[in-house]
């Protein structure tokens, strides 16, 4: 069965996908010469909330207006005859014009590619789907998403695989220090290695490349979980070397939510378990194997073609110069008040924008509410279950962020610090 007869589909659906306003909104801009006034500019493409700062965009970020009227209009379109115009929506806007533009953008070649929800989703097929035998080892690094570390757990309960983990750098160790932690922990039972490339936790930029090679010469497979920097990062899974590539589009993208897509190497496909096995013969579309998971928001995932194009028409270098801008201003402005603790390195290459910072006499736990509550500004409390922290803020500006809005972070940071605790109402609404 094929996957168009599969969803009773008819030829003569029409999809206006090429109907799409907005791209060069942002290559527009290129004729401003103040770095300031073309953000400024650019931020009118935005809809911030007017109520507090929002500095957790790393979580998920905000979707142009351009590309979520695109969005609308899909999903405008596909609602007046969904049973028909998905299946068409999927081959001729997915597959013929999206896919090739994702593929192109993150390296790689368009068979390769599986759209998902998110990144949890592309990183459980693996992690799920991968052949293990009791005994079997995996490798993760201590920077490893939560959720991530709990599905290997599952499996070590249900099929007796062994999890190793290995310690990320710190901000003051080389960078390199983790491939060789990595290549000590690998043994002959060593199957998969499950490592970051840029950590949820700090936002610290690993060696994934680095960690690649010497994982795959050892014939450990790699999967890089990408989440944080599509978007940001110039991420060339090609380059990169490794196994499988997972990621969000959602946020440094800026695609709909919800918007992901998993990357697999040629050899794998088919090795793997998928989540939901469709029924229809997929060797057209090989990675329809993990693609499939019943009705999925094809008019989101279509959409991640012109987010694209917004974030080519600002530009990859552009675009990280102005985030670690941001971030450098607010961690410079914290780094000469005490108890007060910088937690990611800036040194060159290791870092991309995203930052973590604690305060020594409260909580980050404690903390993150009173900022939110009290001082309407809006960090991640990154502390918890398998944080390398137990006391850490991440701060996220995109890249629209203002220098206003960081002041309003630092102003309260500092009033907490030197008062060594929250005020005695600083915890409650």
């Amino acid at each position: 069965m094929e996957r168009r007869e599969f969803i009773r589909l008819t030829a003569t659906a029409a999809v206006s996908a090429n109907a799409v306003a907005g791209f060069g909104e942002a290559a527009e801009l290129d004729a401003v010469s103040d770095d300031d006034v073309y953000w400024a500019r650019l931020r009118r493409n935005y809809d911030p909330p007017t109520d507090y700062a929002d500095l957790d965009q790393a979580n998920t970020g905000p979707t142009p207006r351009s590309v979520f009227d695109a969005y609308v209009r899909r999903a405008r379109e596909l609602s007046h005859a969904p049973a028909e115009r998905f299946g068409d929506m999927w081959d001729k806007d997915l597959d013929t014009l999206t896919r090739p533009a994702l593929a192109k953008y993150l390296g790689t070649a368009p068979a390769r590619l599986a759209f998902t929800a998110n990144a949890t989703t592309a990183l459980n097929t693996v992690l799920h789907g991968f052949p293990l035998e009791r005994g079997d080892e995996v490798i993760v690094t201590d920077h490893e998403y939560p959720d991530m570390v709990e599905t290997l757990l599952l499996r070590a309960r249900r099929d007796g695989i062994v999890l190793r983990t290995v310690t990320v750098q710190s901000a003051n160790e080389v960078a390199l220090l983790l491939v060789s932690r990595v290549d000590q922990a690998i043994n002959p039972r060593t199957k998969l290695l499950l490592i970051s490339h840029v950590s949820a936790w700090s936002g610290a930029v690993l060696p994934v490349a680095e960690v690649s090679k010497t994982a795959r010469s050892r014939n450990v497979a790699v999967l890089v979980d990408a989440a944080q920097s599509v978007g940001i990062l110039d991420v060339h899974f090609d380059a990169i070397g490794c196994d499988f590539l997972a990621a969000s589009l959602h946020k440094g993208l800026g695609a709909p939510l919800p918007t992901g897509v998993l990357v697999m190497r040629a050899e794998h496909v088919g090795k793997v378990a998928p989540l939901h096995p469709p029924s229809w013969d997929t060797a057209k579309h090989p990675m329809d194997l993990y693609e499939w998971s019943g009705t999925f928001n094809v008019a989101a995932l279509s959409t991640v073609r012109e987010a694209l194009q917004f974030q080519l028409d600002i530009g990859a270098e552009r675009k990280r110069a102005r985030l670690q801008k941001l971030g450098a201003y607010w961690q410079d402005a914290l780094a000469g008040v005490s108890g007060v603790r910088l937690l990611t390195s800036r040194r060159p290459g290791r870092w991309c924008g995203p930052a973590a910072f604690a305060v020594e006499a409260v909580p980050s736990s404690q903390l993150m509410p009173y900022l939110r509550r009290k001082r309407r500004v809006l960090v991640q409390d990154k502390s918890g279950r398998h944080s390398p922290f137990t006391n850490a803020i991440r701060v996220s500006p995109g890249a629209h962020s203002t220098f206003a809005e960081l002041d309003r972070l630092v102003e309260a940071v500092r009033d907490v610090a030197r008062a060594g605790s929250l005020p005695a109402d600083g915890a409650r609404d």
